[in-house]
């Protein structure tokens, strides 16, 4: 058994610790594809997403997440994120995550010019 598979069920705990945390964000940048595509679905999870994206570390655990998702499953963490964004708009975390999708967007319309 993959050791960052036995992280799985218990993501959410972990990735609002700050030590834990770190130890999340490590595992998204160096699981192989099929691990990753099963962490950032739990991270994605309705109960969990807006709790992390509101805490201190979380907020960084789901930036990462961002960066390593393969782009179908990063439009759909998006798509998840995008009607929390107003609640999210005053706090710090919130402008974080904002930009990093906002600069996505620029990517992508730069690419059609």
């Amino acid at each position: 058994v993959n050791l960052i598979q036995e992280f799985l069920g218990n993501l959410a705990s972990l990735s609002t610790q700050k030590f834990s945390s770190n130890v999340i964000e490590k595992c998204l940048h160096v699981a192989d594809e099929k691990v990753k595509v099963q962490l950032i679905d739990e991270l994605m999870e309705q109960h969990s997403l807006p709790e992390l994206l509101q805490d201190a570390y979380g907020n960084y655990v789901i930036q990462t997440a961002l960066t390593e998702a393969q782009p179908e499953q990063r439009a759909r963490l998006e798509e998840r994120i995008r009607p929390l964004l107003p609640a999210l708009r005053n706090t710090n975390y919130g402008k974080r995550i904002q930009n990093k999708i906002a600069l996505k967007d620029m990517d992508s319309l730069k690419m059609f010019a």
